[in-house]
Parts: structure tokens; C-alpha cells; sequence
């Protein structure tokens, strides 16, 4: 894609989404870090859709908490890649698919790029049903045999009743020539008792079994409460091995076996800060690698205007997976895996950040704020005041 064209699309994005000030960064950080990003890939985009897709497994957007020119013009330079990809390239590059799809929404007119679709849904298993064997037909030669054995055994057993009776009559008649005696042959006797007795019980009805129960349907747009916040401690810290700027910890959330997590916090703190350190993690995101190592949950940062970052602290006596929610949702049960589709994180991080006496909370559409605590108390950072949580 040319550059002419990738300047007119920014320009086009520029009115609907806040202006130029606001697309350059709302920092000088993220103004800083906005230019280093596109000049980094400027000469050469072969790397920049791997890049991307790790870059993007923590955050929404490419710089800062909010769309800007790195999105947009990231966006323009990949479209035609994204486009010809299979649904199994998506999913293998899921977290740059998700940023793709909801650039496109926020993009609002896409001038003369086509809109992707975007399909990151797992497919649903549908049990094979079992077929019904039909019973093996029978020849006409074996009707035809059936039918003759039947007929001659009707045969037989009347030309024995007829001699019976004759029988039976010429030696009762000196005694009783008025009474006619019908004697049954023992092979008659038989054949009358063989015949079984009407069944006078009515069969028993089949009981059928309750059917299952119908899974809830899940709220009509993305809530809180729906993502897994849990307390962890980090039982063990090192450098990645092929990133500089990456951690990776072994976290104890309170399950049987530690987690696996990576965290891009090397320039922010020492790694001897890191050591035993508590923490709040996002436990329920879909699991995926960071330059080679798979990331099995998120720890939640806070980061103010000046780019300095501090980590979201669990209140004192807290354990190992205890549970921390906003507000008043305690009792309500996240989702087991957050489904990339629904954009459940992407729509409730915008709203996360710390308040004046150093809480972290949610602040919803209607502007009411619910903190974020657990049964020990509020979640706080030591210093950072209205700062971004992601």
C-alpha cells in the first residue's frame, strides 16, 4: 500500500475519531513512541504482522490506552495481508486479528478498503447421531419355503382331529348314542395349552428423562464482572530468554499447579522488585505465546500521563487466589475462557484506572465508578493518580 494512500486514510480517520492532536498521542510518551513504530517498520513490513501479534498480546492498541496513528497506519500497511488470510491464519494470529477487527469498527468508513471478516469463533461440536440398521431383507425363496412348511403343518394337524373324533365316537355310542364325546388327541391337548394366555396388564408407560437444562445466555454487552481477577503471588522471576524488555514468572493464582506468565516489565521494575512480589492477574484471557513462551494470565498495571507504571497491589491478607471483583459483583461468575469475538476486555479496559485516593477501579458509560476489592479490601498503587489500567 502506498504511502499517498496510507496519509489519505489517516486523514480521512481524522475528523471521526478526535483529530490529529489525539491520533499523534495523548503523551509525549505515546507521541514518541507512535513515531518509533512506524519508522521501525517504514522500509521493511515482512516482520511486522509476527511483531504485531506479540506486541498485541497485552494491549489494545498499538501505543497507549486509545486508536492512534500507529493503529492506522499498521492497519493500511497489513490490510491486504489480513485480507487473503484463512480462518485458521486468524486463529493463529488471534490477537492480531481481534486489534484488525476492531480498528475496522472504530475506522467507521474504510474509503477504498474493503471491511475483512473476521472470525475468531472455535467451531461447535456436533455429535454424530446414530443410524438406525435396517434389518436384513428376506429372500423370496425363503417366503416361498416359510409358507409350504405352514400350510402342510395346518394339514397334518386337522386330518388328526378328523380321525380323533371317529375314533372317539365309535366308542361311546353302545353306551350313549344320544351323547356325542369329542376327544382331544394329546398333540391338540399340547398345541391348546402351548397357546399362551391374553395378557390382561396394560404396558407400563416409559418415564422420560428431564431434559437438560438450557445454558444462560450471557449479558447483552460486556460486563466487569465477567473477567477472572484473582490474587497472585510470583514465586519465581528470570529474563526472557529472547526479549529484552519481557519477564517471565511462575505465579501462584491458587490452583494446583503455578502459572506461566509473561509481562512486558523489564524497563519499568528491577527485577529484584519483582521477586515474591503480590499482584492482581486477569486469569481468564486466551492463552498465547510471547516470542516463543505461552503466557497463561495478565498482570494488571497502572500506568499515569508521565509513562510511569506501578502495579495494581491486592489489599493486605490476601492469599493466593482470592477473588477480586468491582463494585458490588462479588457473587457473579466470570467467564472460564474470555471468547476474543465478544471484545469482553477490549470494551471494559478503556474504563479502567485509579482514582484520587490511589484505588484501582472501573468507571462505566454513565460514569459511576466501582472499585476494585476483594473480602480483604480495596486494590490500590502506591502513588499513580488517574492513571490507566491494563
Amino acid at each position: 500500500m502506498s504511502d499517498t494512500a496510507v496519509t489519505s486514510f489517516i486523514n480521512a480517520c481524522q475528523g471521526p475519531l478526535g483529530g490529529a492532536e489525539i491520533l499523534q498521542g495523548r503523551t509525549d510518551s505515546d507521541r514518541k513512541e507512535v513515531k518509533e513504530w512506524i519508522e521501525r517498520y517504514e522500509k521493511d513490513i515482512t516482520p511486522l504482522a509476527k511483531a504485531l501479534n506479540d506486541h498485541l498480546e497485552t494491549r489494545t492498541y498499538i501505543v497507549g490506552h486509545s486508536i492512534t496513528n500507529a493503529d492506522l497506519w499498521t492497519f493500511v500497511k497489513l490490510h491486504e495481508q489480513v485480507g487473503t488470510m484463512t480462518r485458521d491464519g486468524q486463529l493463529k494470529r488471534a490477537n492480531l486479528a481481534r486489534w484488525f477487527d476492531l480498528i475496522q469498527h472504530q475506522a467507521g468508513a474504510l474509503g477504498h478498503l474493503s471491511p475483512v471478516a473476521i472470525d475468531l469463533e472455535l467451531p461447535e461440536f456436533k455429535p454424530v447421531s446414530k443410524e438406525k440398521v435396517a434389518a436384513p431383507a428376506i429372500g423370496a425363496d425363503e417366503k416361498k419355503t416359510k409358507k409350504a412348511n405352514k400350510k402342510d403343518a395346518k394339514a397334518e394337524e386337522k386330518k388328526a382331529k378328523k380321525e380323533a373324533a371317529a375314533v372317539a365316537a365309535g366308542a361311546a355310542a353302545p353306551a350313549a348314542p344320544a351323547a356325542e364325546a369329542v376327544a382331544v388327541t394329546p398333540a391338540a391337548a399340547e398345541g391348546e395349552a402351548a397357546k399362551p394366555a391374553f395378557n390382561t396388564q396394560k404396558k407400563e408407560k416409559k418415564v422420560k428423562a428431564p431434559k437438560a437444562p438450557v445454558a444462560p445466555v450471557g449479558p447483552a454487552t460486556p460486563q466487569p464482572w465477567q473477567i477472572d481477577l484473582r490474587v497472585g503471588k510470583i514465586l519465581k522471576v528470570e529474563k526472557h530468554p529472547d526479549a529484552d524488555s519481557l519477564y517471565v514468572e511462575t505465579v501462584d493464582i491458587g490452583e494446583a499447579e503455578p502459572r506461566t506468565v509473561v509481562s512486558g516489565l523489564v524497563k519499568h521494575i528491577p527485577i529484584e522488585e519483582m521477586e515474591n512480589r503480590w499482584l492482581v492477574c486477569v486469569c481468564n484471557l486466551k492463552p498465547a505465546a510471547m516470542r516463543g513462551v505461552k503466557s497463561f494470565a495478565m498482570v494488571l498495571a497502572a500506568t499515569d500521563e508521565s509513562g510511569k507504571l506501578e502495579l495494581v497491589d491486592p489489599p493486605k491478607g490476601s492469599k493466593p487466589g482470592d477473588k477480586c471483583y468491582f463494585g458490588d459483583w462479588k457473587e457473579e461468575k466470570p467467564e472460564d475462557v474470555m471468547n476474543p469475538k465478544k471484545k469482553i476486555w477490549e470494551t471494559i479496559q478503556p474504563g479502567l484506572h485509579t482514582t484520587a485516593e490511589c484505588r484501582a477501579a472501573w468507571k462505566s458509560d454513565e460514569g459511576v465508578v466501582h472499585v476494585l476489592k476483594s473480602e480483604h479490601g480495596d486494590c490500590t498503587v502506591p502513588s499513580v493518580v488517574g492513571a490507566k489500567i491494563k
